[in-house]
């Protein structure tokens, strides 16, 4: 009785331990890569999204070489909402 009652356990927990590993692999093909989470018109003017100090590339990137002022407090208290002002010049 014992055996009959311990083969049952075994066989339960190896189909369990079966279905876990095949929806962790599922889940795992079905996440997208990280590289796919950069904007779509960089997606088409780059091979690869990232340059080699790690920044991601964009068609914006004449704006990382503007001057940016950032406005934003000193000192916030927990739980608290504040503002942060960035302004970034764009000629038109």
């Amino acid at each position: 009785m014992q055996r009959i009652i311990t083969n049952n356990w075994i066989k339960t927990c190896w189909i369990q331990s079966l279905a876990l590993a095949i929806s962790i692999s599922f889940g795992e093909l079905n996440c997208l890569s990280v590289s796919h989470a950069y904007p779509i018109f960089a997606q088409q003017n780059y091979e690869n999204p990232r340059e080699a100090t790690g920044r991601i590339v964009c068609a914006n990137c004449h704006l990382a070489k503007k001057p940016v002022d950032i406005e934003a407090p000193q000192s916030v208290l927990p739980d608290s909402v504040f503002e942060a002002v960035v302004k970034i010049p764009y000629d038109m």
